[in-house]
């Protein structure tokens, strides 16, 4: 069904751009024509993969897709873009075939005020990889793909900015809702596990008041809708079974962030409170309000070394511990939603250190990511490696290594350490 929802969505923007690209007297005769005025680009990707990053037994899996984006002018003041893929996780297995539609939307320039219409990546936020305030579109975490941008997806949202002297103000308007896609550890045959799809009726949009462009860049925003990132709670209990559900409910964010450079140091921060509707902390199938912050900088060395760190502050207002719940069905879901939402503790401490390089006239890059919370001693280590070997044709090498205790975030994940190399080819 995404699939066909995909390629009918293709279909209707092309056939906007066939309506509206050219003048009256420059009508388009032929499809051929019609494509030389389309910007195509993408690239063929092939990959192997030592497991999956879904939390389950799957191992040594070779992965194909196809990245397509298409971009056109639609007169002197409106575009268009249509991005989406066609991938397979495991090669010759039907079932693990499937496509997404990223990005299709219509975008038109009205004076001071840009206008959006469609599914659109929406990001928000200045702090290095790791966003408070990045709460209006979803990202699909379990996919096999080296770079953490191809996770997100788009959302149907109606954007319009307005610019003035310096200054923007945005409001967002999202009418429909798609969910984080997040591991998910097979329960016990006593357990079953469904989704709870969210209330449709929900009104959701986010504002946000921006200054860029001078000697300190800043944002204040405000988001109210559902949470891309489900919660785990309980449903029916029965001697035979008990009901588990993914649930998104309703959030309210207030976030903030600057940046600014001092010489050749780059410093950034970036915080957000969230409002959830567990306010006293006594709903165990919905997160507590919490407050998270970022604060870093970082600084190029030579060329092309560059370092960036950043300080990591979670509050979890109202906690309860998951551990003193005495009814064992109760405590241990509790516990894993605590662990998967990272709320196992009121506070938390931790950081992120990213170390980048380049060689050999800029055709060989490396990376060093990690992060780590120093509370219960989880951590993440993602080394890349990216080569070009052409213009067109790329390589890269890299893992993922999650460690830590079983009840902690990073540690929960340690099944979905892996390692990869893909090839790919650019046009």
């Amino acid at each position: 069904m995404k699939l066909t929802a995909s390629v009918f969505a293709l279909a209707v923007l092309f056939a906007a751009s066939r309506l509206f690209a050219a003048e009256p007297s420059e009508e388009i005769h032929s499809v051929t024509e019609w494509l030389q005025q389309v910007s195509l680009s993408g690239s063929v990707r092939a990959g192997y993969w030592i497991s999956s990053r879904e939390l389950d037994d799957r191992e040594h899996l070779a992965a194909a897709s196809i990245w397509l984006k298409a971009t056109s002018k639609l007169g002197s003041n409106a575009s268009f873009l249509v991005e989406g893929w066609f991938r397979s996780q495991q090669l010759f297995r039907e079932d693990e075939t499937s496509g997404a539609l990223r990005e299709a939307y219509l975008n038109v320039n009205l004076g001071p005020v840009d206008l959006s219409v469609g599914k659109q990546i929406i990001a928000w936020g200045r702090a290095d990889r790791i966003n408070p305030t990045d709460n209006l579109t979803p990202k699909n975490f379990t996919l096999l793909v080296p770079d953490d941008d191809d996770q997100r997806l788009g959302t149907p949202a109606v954007k319009a900015t307005y610019y003035l002297a310096g200054v923007s103000f945005t409001g967002v308007w999202l009418p429909d809702f798609e969910s984080d896609t997040i591991p998910i550890k097979r329960p016990p045959p006593l357990f079953r596990l469904h989704r709870r799809k969210p209330d449709p009726t929900l009104n959701q949009w986010a504002v946000k008041l921006e200054q860029t462009e001078k000697t300190v860049d800043w944002s204040l925003s405000y988001f109210d809708g559902l949470d891309p990132f489900p919660d785990l709670g309980i449903g029916k209990v029965n001697l035979s079974r008990v009901d588990l559900h993914f649930s998104n409910h309703r959030i309210r964010v207030i976030g903030a962030d600057t940046a600014t450079t001092l010489g050749r140091y780059g410093l950034r921060a970036e915080a957000a409170y969230t409002f959830t509707g567990n306010p006293a902390g006594k709903n165990r199938a919905i997160k507590n309000p919490f407050f998270f912050l970022v604060v870093g900088g970082d600084r190029t060395f030579f060329d092309y070394l560059n370092f960036n760190v950043q300080y990591l502050l979670r509050v979890v207002v109202n906690y309860r511990s998951p551990f003193k719940i005495a009814d064992p069905v109760e405590s241990g879901v509790a516990l894993q939603q605590a662990t998967q939402t990272n709320q196992l503790d009121r506070l938390q401490h931790g950081g992120s250190l990213r170390i980048s390089d380049k060689w050999f006239n800029e055709t060989l890059e490396g990376e060093l990511a990690g992060v780590f919370f120093f509370t219960r001693g989880d951590y993440a280590i993602r080394p890349k490696l990216t080569y070009a070997f052409t213009d067109r044709w790329k390589g890269a090498l890299g893992a993922d290594f999650f460690r830590g205790p079983r009840r902690s975030f990073f540690g929960n994940l340690r099944d979905n350490s892996t390692a990869y190399v893909e090839l790919r080819w650019s046009f």
